[in-house]
C-alpha cells in the first residue's frame, strides 16, 4: 500500500469512526433512559447499525443527517482551497525556478506512514489478544464430555436446526455457555443439577435463543469493528453495552416464552449461577456475565409488549439511524449559493448533474468516461464553454463547493491535456513594519501515470495535501529565520521532499516550483519605504558587476552557438556552482531587465535567452538529480501587453498570457544556436502576431482561435530534435467590449 492510499485510508477511517462515536452516543443515552421501556431487540438493532457504520466505508447521504446541519453552518470560507492561476512571478518570460537543493535530513518521514504502523500494530496486538484467548477456550472445551440425559435428548429433538446442536459438560466452566457457529455447542458445568428440568429448560432456552440469532458470528463482527477503531474509547463502550444487551435480549426472549409468572423464578436462577469469572471468553455466550444486577432488574420490569412501545422503537431506530448513520446531503449544497452568476437553474443542474454519486471512488478514467458520453453534445458542449470562461464563477472557486468541484475536480480531470495539470498559491507575511514581507509562491503539477487505477478521490487528496503542505511552510517560523534566505530554503526544500515522499506513487506524480522572498529589515528607512508605496519591488539581490558578466561572458566563445546544449549546460551549472550569487545577481538584472554594465547587443541576446534557456534547463537537471524523478521539461510564462480602445468614453480592451515548454530529444546533438533559433523565433513570432492583429480582430476571436494560432507557431518552429509545446490549459485569453455594454 503506498502513501496516497495510507492518507486516504487514515482519513476514511478517522471519518468512520467520528461518526461512530456520535451515533454510540447517542444510542448510550436512549439506552440510558429507556433500557426498560422498549423491546431489547430494539438495542441489537441499533448497536447492528453502528456495527456498520464502523465497518462500511460510505454511508447514504441524507438531508435529516446531523452533518448536513453541520456542514450548512461552516463556512464556505473555510475551504483549504487555493486558486490554480496564482503564477510565479516572470519579467520578460523568466520562469524562476529552484537550482542546487540540499537534501532533507534522513530521518524526515510521513506523519500517515508512521499512523499507519501504529494503528496496524494495534490491530495485530488486540486480534492475537482475542485468538489467542479463543483458542486457549477451545483447548480446554475440547475435554467435555457428551450429555447422556433423557431430558436433553428430547428437548434437542423438540428443537431442529440446519446446524446440529451439542450439549456437553466439562469441569473447567462455572457458568454455562455457548461457542460455534456451524456445529454450535452449549457447554454445561459438570456441577449442574441434571434432575432440576425446571432450570434446565430455562438455561438451556437462553442458550437457543443465542444459536439461532447467530450471536457468535455477531460478536465476531463486533470484534472485528473493535479490532480496527481500537483507538476510539467509543467503540470499547460499544462492544461492552453490546455484549450485555445481547444477554438482555435473550433474558426477554425466554420471559417471553415462559410467560411473566417465571420472572422470579428465573431471576432466583440468575442468581444462583452467578459465581466467579474464569476470564474472558470471546465469541462465546455466556449464561451468567457480568452486570447480573442489571439483567435482574430488567428480568423483574419485562410487560407485555404494547402496540406503543413497537412504534417508539421503530421511530428511535429509523430516527436514530437517519440523524447520525448518514452522511451530509449532497443536496445541501444549494443552487443560491452561487452567487451573482447569469447560469440559469437547469444550466446548473446540468453541471451538477456530472458530480456522480460515488465519483471519488470511481477511477479517473470511469469518471472521464462518464463525463465525455453524457457531455457529447452541442448543448453540453456549450455549456462547459460557458462556465469555464465565467470569470464571476470562477472567482468563486476558493469559496464555494459547487465551483470548487466544476474547476478543481471536472475541469482538470476531463480537459483535452488532463495528464498534467498546474495547481499554484502563495503565502505572505503582513509585518506591518517590513518593506518586503516573507512570501513563498509556488506552482506544483500534478502528472496521472496511471488514469484506470487512480481514484478522483486520491486525486483530490493529493492535491489539497500539496496546497496545505505549501501553505504551511512559513508559519510557526520566527522573524530571523523567516529574513535567513539559506533556513528558509533548507526549510522549504525539505517540506517539498517530504511531500514528494507522501504523494508520489506509481499512479501520480508531483513536481513543485516556487520562489521566496525573505523577510526584510523592520523599519525600513524612510527612502525605502516611499520606493515601496510607489510600487517599486526593492530586489532581493544588488545589480550584476563587471566581474559578474566578465566571467559569464568567457562562455560566449567563438563557437558557442555550434557547441551541443549538453556541453554548454554543463560548463553554465559549472559557473553557476562556482559562485551563487553571482548568478543571482545575473538573474536579477535578466529578471528586471535592469542591466548595470553596459552590454551589446550580441552580448544582451547571450545573457538574456541563451543563459536563461540553459539555467532553467539546468534547473529541471538538478531537480531530477535531487527527486531521482525523470527530467521534466521547462516551462516559461508569457505576458503580452494589452490591446486597449476607446470610443464615446467606453473602452475595449484584450489580454493573452500563455505557457510554453519545450522538449529536447537528444542534448547532444541538439545545438544552443538551433534551440535559441526555434525559441526565440516562436516568442517573437506570437509577439508579432498580437502587434499586427486589430483589437476589432481580437474582439471576434475566441480562447480557441487563439490557442490555434500559437500552435501553428509553434510547430512551425519545432523539428526532430525540439518540440515546442503550448499548455492548452494554461493560456488565458481574456476581452471585453464595453462601448456596447456587453461582455464576453
Amino acid at each position: 500500500m503506498n502513501l496516497l492510499q495510507m492518507n486516504l485510508l487514515q482519513m476514511n477511517l478517522l471519518q468512520m469512526s467520528f461518526s461512530g462515536a456520535a451515533f454510540i452516543t447517542a444510542v448510550v443515552l436512549i439506552r440510558a433512559v429507556a433500557i426498560n421501556k422498549l423491546p431489547k431487540k430494539t438495542f441489537l438493532v441499533l448497536w447492528g447499525l453502528v456495527i456498520l457504520r464502523l465497518l462500511i466505508p460510505f454511508s447514504i447521504p441524507s438531508m435529516f443527517s446531523i452533518y448536513t446541519l453541520v456542514t450548512h453552518n461552516i463556512s464556505s470560507a473555510a475551504l483549504p482551497e487555493v486558486g490554480t492561476d496564482y503564477n510565479i512571478p516572470t519579467m520578460q518570460g523568466l520562469f524562476v525556478t529552484t537550482q542546487g537543493a540540499e537534501q532533507p535530513p534522513a530521518d524526515i518521514s510521513s506523519s500517515v506512514s508512521m499512523w499507519f504502523i501504529v494503528w496496524c500494530a494495534g490491530i495485530i496486538i488486540i486480534a492475537l489478544f482475542f485468538v489467542i484467548s479463543y483458542l486457549r477456550c477451545l483447548i480446554e472445551f475440547r475435554t467435555a464430555l457428551p450429555v447422556h440425559n433423557h431430558y436433553i435428548e428430547k428437548w434437542l429433538a423438540e428443537r431442529p436446526l440446519k446446524r446440529p446442536i451439542l450439549v456437553r459438560q466439562s469441569d473447567r466452566i462455572l457458568a454455562p455457555l455457548t461457542y460455534g457457529i456451524f456445529r454450535p455447542v452449549i457447554l454445561m458445568p459438570k456441577k449442574t443439577d441434571w434432575n432440576n428440568e425446571k432450570q434446565l429448560q430455562y438455561v438451556l432456552s437462553h442458550e437457543y435463543v443465542h444459536i439461532y440469532r447467530y450471536d457468535t458470528a455477531t460478536k465476531l463482527i463486533a470484534t472485528l469493528a473493535l479490532c480496527i477503531h481500537w483507538f476510539n474509547p467509543f467503540v470499547w463502550v460499544m462492544y461492552l453495552l453490546f455484549n450485555r444487551d445481547i444477554e438482555l435480549a435473550c433474558d426477554e426472549s425466554v420471559i417471553r416464552q415462559f410467560g411473566e409468572e417465571s420472572k422470579s423464578a428465573y431471576s432466583l436462577m440468575l442468581i444462583n449461577m452467578e459465581a466467579t469469572k474464569s476470564g474472558l471468553l470471546p465469541f462465546c455466550n455466556n449464561f451468567s456475565k457480568n452486570a447480573i444486577e442489571e439483567r435482574i432488574t430488567a428480568v423483574m420490569k419485562i410487560k407485555k409488549t404494547s402496540l406503543l412501545a413497537i412504534c417508539i422503537a421503530a421511530i428511535l431506530i429509523v430516527g436514530v439511524t437517519t440523524t447520525f448513520a448518514t452522511s451530509a446531503a449532497g443536496s445541501s449544497r444549494e443552487k443560491d449559493t452561487i452567487h451573482d452568476t447569469d447560469f440559469s437553474d437547469e444550466e446548473i443542474d446540468k453541471l451538477l448533474a456530472l458530480q456522480f454519486d460515488g465519483y471519488k471512488d470511481m477511477s479517473v478514467s470511469e469518471f472521464q468516461n462518464k463525463v465525455w458520453e453524457l457531455t457529447d453534445t452541442k448543448e453540453y458542449h456549450n455549456l462547459l464553454e460557458k462556465f469555464s470562461q465565467n470569470t464571476t464563477l470562477y472567482e468563486q472557486k476558493d469559496s464555494n463547493e459547487i465551483a470548487s468541484f466544476l474547476f478543481y475536480t471536472l475541469e482538470p480531470l476531463t480537459a483535452e491535456k488532463w495528464q498534467t495539470r498546474d495547481f499554484g498559491g502563495g503565502i505572505a507575511t503582513d509585518y506591518l513594519g517590513a518593506s518586503d514581507n516573507a512570501m513563498l509562491e509556488f506552482v506544483f503539477s500534478l502528472t496521472i501515470q496511471d488514469a484506470d487505477t487512480l481514484t478522483v478521490g486520491e486525486y483530490n487528496a493529493a492535491r489539497l495535501g500539496v496546497t496545505n503542505g505549501l501553505q504551511n511552510i512559513l508559519q510557526g517560523k520566527t522573524k530571523e529565520q523567516l529574513q535567513n534566505d539559506s533556513f528558509m530554503q533548507e526549510a522549504i526544500h525539505a517540506e517539498i521532499e517530504k511531500l514528494n515522499e507522501q504523494w508520489n506513487t506509481d499512479k501520480l506524480q508531483i513536481s513543485v516550483e516556487y520562489t521566496f522572498m525573505p523577510l526584510s529589515e523592520l523599519d525600513a528607512g524612510k527612502g525605502e519605504q516611499e520606493n515601496i508605496q510607489q510600487g517599486q519591488e526593492r530586489r532581493e539581490y544588488p545589480n550584476g558587476t563587471e566581474e559578474d558578466y566578465r566571467s559569464l561572458l568567457n562562455l560566449k566563445t567563438a563557437d558557442y552557438q555550434n557547441r551541443s546544449v549538453a556541453d554548454f549546460n554543463m560548463d553554465l551549472l559549472e559557473w553557476a556552482n562556482e559562485n551563487y550569487e553571482r548568478m543571482e545577481r545575473v538573474n536579477g538584472d535578466i529578471g528586471y531587465q535592469d542591466f548595470s554594465v553596459n552590454l551589446n547587443s550580441d552580448e544582451l541576446s547571450f545573457v538574456a535567452l541563451t543563459t536563461w534557456l540553459s539555467g532553467a534547463e539546468n534547473g529541471k537537471y538538478v531537480q531530477s538529480i535531487n527527486t531521482g524523478r525523470k527530467e521534466e521539461d521547462p516551462i516559461y510564462n508569457q505576458y503580452l501587453p494589452s490591446k486597449t480602445t476607446e470610443e464615446n468614453g467606453y473602452g475595449a480592451w484584450c489580454d493573452l498570457f500563455y505557457q510554453f515548454s519545450y522538449h529536447i530529444a537528444d542534448k547532444k546533438t541538439l545545438t544552443v544556436g538551433k534551440r535559441d533559433y526555434c525559441i526565440s523565433n516562436m516568442m517573437s513570432e506570437i509577439q508579432d502576431f498580437w502587434n499586427r492583429t486589430d483589437i476589432e480582430e481580437m474582439l471576434s476571436m475566441t480562447k480557441d482561435d487563439i490557442i490555434s494560432k500559437l500552435k501553428e507557431i509553434a510547430a512551425e518552429y519545432s523539428n526532430d530534435n525540439i518540440t515546442i509545446i503550448i499548455r492548452e490549459d494554461s493560456v488565458s485569453f481574456e476581452k471585453m467590449d464595453e462601448r456596447n455594454r456587453g461582455f464576453d
